[in-house]
């Protein structure tokens, strides 16, 4: 057993999984938005003039910094500007408005630090959240809710959200991250962006208590920023380019575009409204700056398609998501809307390379639902950079799993399918697989989660196997309940990596990793996986016995630093074949001794 420390590998498998959890909505090169109904905005007198928010009215808010240098937030309403200032300030920024004229904002005295506000009915409500060094206050909704940033001392900034005088703060969920919020819809969808160690800001939005972050293809990597989303889920904001520019960006309808005003050194887009009338601010030739309204095209038909079942919550759409995936050329978004469909998924060939099937609405939304007649959910076979998120998945297969015979379905079926991603689904009741890899490499599997709650079912979450299964990504999934395994890979290629994963109550193993050389198995929680129960071919000298981590028959894996407790049978089991890696895991047992890891040595 080799403990000693070789890990120029796992830094590099870092770097790639920073890459990874910021998925990158579009892979294209995004076209240019023609801005129709184009004019600057100036403030009478102003040295530079930026515009902030529009309502569903066409009012606007924004800032001008007078001739003197100070800043002041200003209406401008059926063409009549009103210049907005806190009582007493030094500087005055009016950063959001609603439908109903109200405007949030933040302001500042001679100390220079922020404080927020809210404007409504001529009358100014001082916003600092209890206890920070400053509040900045950037965007509200129809029911006057208020979002921003705010820093506590010694913390990094949080995004806050305030309701009638109460207060909530949040960061991205992930480890010493910054979070900046910038608008909220009248949905309670708040925007803003995140900063991860290397500096790179991604955008992001926070939809029921759920983070989707995403950068616009084709950035620097420097910054990608949400300033505004509508009603209907378009966002628009600044991104960096490699030719180091800063530009504005319309995501709409699962397609990026570009927004530049020609000839300017600089487009920053700010906000929107549902009229798709987009506002921000530019810098011309002389470095003065200006506002800007103009109204952004629609996507080109043909790559966006809409689907739903009934036609209820998404009228003039396809019924069916197969027939969507027919007539979708490589590269198109299919939006499907709230409702139950039924039958295989099927995506294949090199047509439908790039596809993007995403599920609108909240968790369970949207459902594709077998009835253990058909054998798989979703199956990508012979394609590439496909993209399935948000759905729930479940009763696939054809209940054969007896005292003698496994069963065969898959809820996501990967076959010589390569570079895709499969995030947020759930995967239900499988007979027998919750999401399967066959041949299948370099593809990111990420905030899944794989539970079965038919007693009768022998279940594995997630299932590798085949030469070319190689270099993928299994992040932050949950898995439980599952009769066979958590994680499987048996006969897979190398250098698959699982990482971060919550793998409870499982039967036979939480990750068994067989003839599969290279896997990296780090980070995860593994606990009370404790064997077969009820029918299944497992010998009865097992049942009961439960593995958290099983490494056999393979050569250069590392098991690090995982949580491996309460697992009936042995915590980590490793039958000693070829010359694999355990450091630094925190388990009770073990088989051969010693194979937790230095961290749990007495």
């Amino acid at each position: 057993m080799n403990t000693g420390r070789h890990y120029d590998r796992k830094q590099l498998r870092a770097m790639k999984r920073l890459a990874a959890l910021a998925f990158v909505l579009a892979l294209a090169a995004a076209p240019l938005a023609a801005l129709d109904n184009f004019r600057t905005i100036d403030y009478p007198d102003a040295t530079a003039t930026r515009v902030a928010s529009i309502n569903d009215a066409g009012d606007m808010a924004g800032l001008y910094i007078d001739a003197g240098n100070k800043t002041h937030g200003y209406l401008l309403k059926q063409g009549k500007f009103t210049s907005i200032d806190f009582p007493g300030a030094g500087y005055t920024y009016a950063m959001g408005i609603n439908n109903g004229g109200d405007i949030a904002g933040f302001y500042g005295g001679a100390d220079n630090v922020d404080h927020g506000y809210l404007y409504s009915g001529g009358q100014f409500t001082k916003i600092d959240v209890p206890g920070a060094g400053y509040t900045a206050a950037y965007g509200l909704n129809a029911q006057g809710e208020v979002v921003g940033h705010t820093q506590f001392p010694g913390e990094l900034m949080k995004g806050f959200l305030w309701t009638k005088g109460q207060y909530s703060t949040y960061t991205y969920p992930e480890p010493n991250k910054m979070a900046c919020g910038f608008a909220i819809n009248n949905s309670g969808d708040i925007t803003g962006h995140w900063q991860d160690a290397a500096g790179t800001i991604r955008g992001y939005v926070l939809r029921r208590g759920r983070f989707v972050s995403f950068e616009f293809p084709g950035a620097k990597g420097t910054m990608t920023n949400v300033g505004s989303i509508s009603s209907f889920g378009d966002v628009v904001g600044p991104y960096t380019a490699s030719d180091g520019k800063t530009y504005g960006f319309l995501y709409s309808r699962g397609t990026f575009t570009t927004i530049a005003v020609p000839g300017a050194a600089m487009t920053y887009a700010r906000g929107m409204n549902n009229s798709n009338d987009i506002v921000g601010f530019y810098q011309d030739s002389a470095s003065k700056t200006h506002g800007f309204i103009g109204r952004a095209s629609r996507p080109a038909p043909g790559r966006l398609l809409t689907v739903d079942d009934d036609g209820a919550d998404c009228p003039n759409s396809l019924r069916t998501i197969q027939e969507a995936v027919a007539q979708a050329p490589a590269g198109a978004t299919i939006l499907v809307c709230p409702g139950t469909y039924h039958h295989t998924v099927e995506i294949a060939g090199r047509a439908k390379d790039g596809l993007k099937l995403i599920a609108m609405g909240g968790l369970s939304d949207v459902v594709l639902q077998g009835d253990y007649t058909e054998r798989d959910g979703f199956h990508l076979k012979d394609v590439n950079n496909v993209l399935i998120r948000g759905f729930t998945v479940r009763d696939f297969g054809n209940l054969a799993t007896t005292a003698t015979v496994w069963g065969d379905g898959k809820q996501i079926f990967l076959e010589n399918a390569h570079y895709n991603t499969i995030e947020f689904n759930q995967l239900i009741d499988g007979d027998m697989q919750g999401i399967m890899l066959m041949d299948s490499g370099h593809n990111l599997v990420q905030h899944n989660a794989n539970f079965v709650e038919r007693g009768n079912l022998a279940d594995c979450g997630i299932h590798v196997q085949g030469a070319q299964s190689v270099e993928n990504e299994f992040l932050l999934n949950l898995l439980a309940g599952n009769q066979m395994a958590g994680i499987m890979l048996s006969g897979a290629g190398s250098g698959n990596h699982i990482a971060g994963n919550s793998i409870l109550s499982n039967g036979r193993f939480g990750i068994t990793n067989s003839g599969t050389n290279g896997t990296l198995i780090e980070g995860n929680r593994i606990s009370y996986n404790g064997g077969p129960r009820g029918a299944t071919p497992y010998p009865a000298a097992v049942v009961g016995l439960g593995r958290g981590i099983s490494v056999t028959g393979s050569d250069g894996v590392v098991v690090f630093d995982n949580r491996v407790r309460g697992n009936s049978e042995v915590d980590i089991f490793w039958d000693k074949a070829g010359s694999n890696t355990f450091d630094s895991n925190a388990c009770d047992s073990s088989s051969p001794a010693g194979a937790c890891g230095p961290s749990t040595q007495k």
